[in-house]
């Protein structure tokens, strides 16, 4: 049986559009500020008066991804069934594939189970349960990988050309569908009550709280155990492929399960899944060959795009937070039990989801000392290191690469001052006041982002950027030209004037900020479609000029004063280190660095008036 496809298309909205549809307008850079800098950094913090929608941004983000499912915002395929027709129009679907080292290192990737929904019911297996080790009860769940392998040294040097020209760019991988659909198992038991299974204790299981299941599972799945076999096109180029499913067990942080585990590491233990309480969904209607004739299609005969469903969650800081249970939760000695907290419960649920992003928003975060309940974050951030829960226990919580925070600043009596710690450590976005003309008009831009708006709008795409090293940025960076010469150049010029500059106001600063400047340099050259002569790179430096070098500046009249005038300068365009910040008549024409010099000279006027000013104030 065959089928033919029609196509009724419904334009995507942009994250732009959307906000103008919602009736909320912000500045495009701003958006675009925004979206790069969680690319390079999972933490942003927004500063601004009150009002000025910083909380909302970051939220309405987070609906917007989510609203990308549904009919109104998406393409839909439908499909109609013509009778006698031994052919399918595709017998591939077309993924999104990194071209990073693994993809020609290990010839293969692991993909995101986002590209299967509609052949494999990978989600549909996954669940979450009550289950006891060895008598010992905790809180699990099973979440499905998919892992794929080609044989064909010619994609291989394909992937490695890509990654050494431009590393971790997507390509597009077409996979044979009706293979995929064979890989589908009737031979399984469907579960109902408890599942009886045996596993090794071992590091991962004590340290990491998860084991990579062993083949008894594949008792309980819908799916063929080990590799199956299919074909694959990558730019044209066709290969034998081999894929799998790799079911990984996971529970909550327990301290007795841990301990235990770790006591009879190398021995096996008796797992018991209790699958009632929340059941694994029926997918036996969906996938039934009968119905669907060994298609790809639905019964309801239509194919949809299914993108990412993020979560997020606002959590207000409190004026009393003095250490970090209000956001990562205590052991309750009374009940023997760990008292998660509303971020908690994001942050695991984040850790068994990682295809897909999830955003802490810490509203208000200064009105409390930030570094005592945010000090292990920071250092997780920096480190890649696990935070130790409750005081020192065994226990710890690794944040996920896919969850981002993003904090929220308002500057009055009542809060208090980001140290230059905490900035340095973030992307600092200034929102500005929208003018009242600008608000009730709804004045807004009426073009559309300009780059690759997919990119943009992908926060894990390229999110693992924040990996490279100095030698791998100017590796980037140095095939990149500019009206002046080459870009790497460039930039090592550019910053070294600013660095001195600072250097004796000991507001200087090291090799973290400089990494984070280049590696925000990259994500918005692809954002751009990455041009062989890039002429725009003087909007996306201006950026990190104002939310990585200039928001740990505070100071006096006699302290900074000077330094002001010196950087502003440094902004025009002739640059003559005489020119007053206060005093100069600043044009997107006169100025390298327009929204730095606005800054600088808005600091400059408050200065002069109080004799005391922030970036932040």
């Amino acid at each position: 049986m065959g089928y033919n496809m029609t196509e009724t298309r419904t334009e995507k909205v942009s994250f732009y559009r959307y906000l103008i549809d919602k009736g909320y307008y912000f500045d495009k850079e701003l958006i675009e500020n925004y979206l790069l800098s969680a690319k390079v950094k999972p933490f942003v913090i927004f500063t601004g008066n009150s009002g000025t929608g910083k909380t909302k941004l970051s939220q309405l983000f987070a609906k917007y991804l989510s609203s990308l499912g549904d009919f109104d915002d998406y393409s839909t395929i439908t499909i109609e069934n013509p009778g006698n027709n031994d052919e399918f129009i595709d017998d591939y679907i077309t993924v999104k594939a990194k071209a990073n080292y693994s993809s020609w290192k290990n010839m293969g990737w692991t993909l995101s189970k986002d590209d299967f929904n509609d052949i494999l019911p990978i989600r549909e297996c996954e669940t979450k349960f009550d289950m006891l080790v060895d008598g010992i009860s905790a809180k699990g769940n099973i979440n499905l990988g998919f892992q794929l392998y080609y044989d064909d040294v010619n994609i291989k040097d394909y992937f490695k050309k890509l990654y050494e020209e431009d590393e971790k760019q997507t390509v597009d991988l077409k996979i044979d569908c009706k293979s995929l659909h064979d890989f589908i198992s009737d031979d399984y038991i469907e579960p109902n009550g408890s599942i009886i299974l045996t596993q090794k204790s071992n590091k991962s299981a004590y340290n990491e709280r998860q084991w990579m299941m062993n083949k008894d599972i594949f008792r309980y799945l819908p799916f063929y155990n080990g590799y199956y076999g299919c074909n694959i096109v990558v730019n044209d180029i066709s290969a034998k492929a081999k894929f799998r499913i790799v079911p990984r067990l996971s529970f909550s942080p327990n301290k007795k399960l841990q301990d235990y585990l770790k006591k009879s590491s190398g021995k096996i233990v008796n797992i018991e899944l209790k699958i009632n309480e929340f059941g694994f969904k029926d997918f036996k209607q969906k996938f039934n060959d009968e119905n669907n004739d060994k298609s790809i299609l639905n019964e309801d005969k239509t194919i949809t795009s299914n993108p990412i469903t993020p979560k997020y969650k606002i959590v207000p800081v409190g004026a009393n937070w003095t250490d970090n249970s209000s956001i990562l939760g205590y052991y309750n000695a009374l009940t023997e039990k760990y008292q998660t907290t509303p971020a908690y419960d994001l942050i695991y649920e984040a850790s068994s989801d990682e295809y897909n992003p999830y955003f802490l928003i810490l509203d208000e975060m200064n009105l409390s000392h930030v570094e005592r309940y945010f000090s292990d974050f920071l250092s997780a951030i920096e480190s890649k290191e696990p935070i130790p829960l409750y005081g020192g226990s065994r226990l710890k919580l690794t944040l996920p690469d896919n969850l981002f925070i993003v904090g929220t600043v308002n500057v009055d009596e009542t809060t208090y001052m980001f140290s230059p710690k905490v900035l340095d450590r973030a992307n600092t976005i200034e929102f500005n006041t929208l003018s009242v003309h600008d608000y009730i008009n709804l004045n807004s831009d009426n073009d559309d982002f300009d780059g690759n708006i997919d990119y943009l709008q992908s926060p894990l795409i390229d999110s693992d950027i924040s990996n490279l090293n100095i030698s791998d940025l100017k590796d980037i960076l140095s095939i990149i030209n500019c009206n002046d010469g080459n870009l790497l150049e460039i930039i090592t010029e550019e910053l070294g004037l600013f660095q001195f500059t600072l250097k004796s106001t000991g507001f200087d600063f090291g090799f973290r900020v400089i990494n984070e400047i280049l590696r925000f340099m990259i994500v918005a050259w692809r954002y751009e479609q990455s041009p062989d002569n890039w002429d725009n790179w003087q909007r996306y430096f201006d950026a990190q000029i104002k939310q990585k070098i200039l928001p740990k500046l505070h100071g006096s009249q006699k302290a900074i004063g000077n330094i002001l005038n010196e950087l502003f300068n440094l902004c025009l365009v002739e640059s003559t280190n005489n020119e007053q910040a206060k005093l100069f008549n600043i044009t997107k024409n006169n100025c390298k660095y327009y929204t730095s010099a606005i800054k600088l000279q808005n600091m400059s006027k408050v200065l002069s008036d109080q004799r005391y000013v922030s970036f932040i104030n």
